[in-house]
């Protein structure tokens, strides 16, 4: 049977982290994406530590052996990274104090709007006092190996913490969260789409990739709703289950990615927003299908993008004359974009447009 063993780090000043950070692996599995906080609240941890104020316990799971001598990582951090990366960030100089902060124990010292350099050059003292402050790590070792213990520590530990969808499923753990991961840094994902990943939007879009290819390898063969509750079931049944139908479920969505990967451009301005991503996976899935990729091109898209801009002001002059698919992929396309209605039909209109062949579903 597995279970938890828990102990205070010794020695865990913030200097001794920060020369062991090599060690630490900031990104495991279960881990939200970093870089999330803003300058304020970063700003206001240092404010915390320089003014002696307690902050939260900061919890590392202890790698086995085994694991250390592959990784190099002897701790992964279950819960505390942002605290890590924000004191960090300030050491290396990648953000300075606020020009409203007040050091406590002596307003005359004035150190609003300074660095770490500059604290460690004008004010040697309280530079040993911020490096020698203990961070309260709490270590935990799991006996009996059973990782799905962690996943469900770092859940317990954010349940106070607005994690968003994509966050909680990644703490699902298992196949098919593995294979949302690695879809996520397939270099459609990594340089073609333009919006950010700094709360897992790349991971949520390769999860709706996973849900809809296993929507059309089905027995059933059609299109469902990409919404929340169906991919958190998806990570659920394949959490340790039917590896190798995860597997090709991941190979058929690479297959399509790449294709798609192939015609966008870095930081693709059609690829600014998350909702649209669907539609255009069915369209360079059919094509694939029907060896109809040199019908997909970006070219075309843009011209469909025009159409549709045309279109909009054409039916405020005159509604009646206005293309109803057009105004209908308009109206999908701003609301409702997880639904398989939805999803159907815009997939149909651009199928269309493009003259690919249709998937029947």
């Amino acid at each position: 049977m597995s279970y938890v063993e828990t102990s205070v780090l010794k020695n865990s000043t913030i200097m001794f982290l920060y020369s062991e950070r090599d060690s630490i692996n900031l990104s495991p599995d279960y881990q939200r994406a970093g870089g999330v906080w803003t300058t304020e609240k970063r700003r206001l941890l240092i404010d915390s530590i320089l003014n002696d104020y307690d902050i939260p316990k900061i919890y590392f799971h202890t790698l086995s052996n085994k694991t250390q001598s592959k990784t190099g990582f002897k701790y992964a951090v279950i819960d505390g990274r942002q605290r890590l990366e924000t004191i960090w960030d300030f050491m290396d100089g990648k953000f300075v104090l606020s020009e409203e902060f007040e050091y406590q124990r002596d307003d005359k010292i004035d150190l609003s709007g300074l660095s770490y350099d500059d604290i460690a050059k004008h004010h040697p003292k309280i530079r040993v006092k911020f490096d020698s402050f203990v961070l309260p790590v709490v270590t935990v070792s799991i006996e009996g190996d059973d990782l799905d213990l962690i996943e469900d520590m770092f859940s317990r530990l954010n349940e106070a913490v607005p994690l968003n969808a994509a966050e909680k499923r990644n703490a699902i753990g298992g196949y098919l969260v593995k294979a949302i991961t690695d879809l996520s840094l397939h270099s459609f994902f990594t340089t073609k789409v333009r919006f950010r990943n700094n709360r897992y939007q790349h991971k949520e879009s390769a999860a709706r990739f996973l849900l809809i290819e296993e929507g059309l390898q089905s027995e059933e063969g059609h299109i469902v709703d990409t919404k929340k509750v169906y991919l958190d079931a998806l990570a659920k049944r394949y959490h340790s289950t039917n590896k190798k139908h995860v597997a090709s479920l991941e190979n058929s969505v690479t297959e399509v990615l790449n294709a798609m990967n192939a015609e966008f451009v870095e930081s693709d301005e059609l690829l600014q927003a998350q909702g649209i991503l669907v539609v255009y996976y069915l369209v360079f899935r059919a094509a694939i299908d029907n060896n109809q990729l040199d019908r997909v091109t970006r070219r075309k898209l843009l011209n469909f993008r025009e159409r549709l801009r045309e279109n909009r002001e054409a039916a405020v002059q005159n509604y009646a004359e206005a293309s109803f698919d057009l105004l209908e992929f308009d109206r999908l396309n701003q609301q409702g974009t997880n639904d398989a209605s939805s999803i159907k039909e815009r997939y149909r209109i651009l199928s269309g447009q493009l003259r690919v062949s249709v998937i029947e579903v």
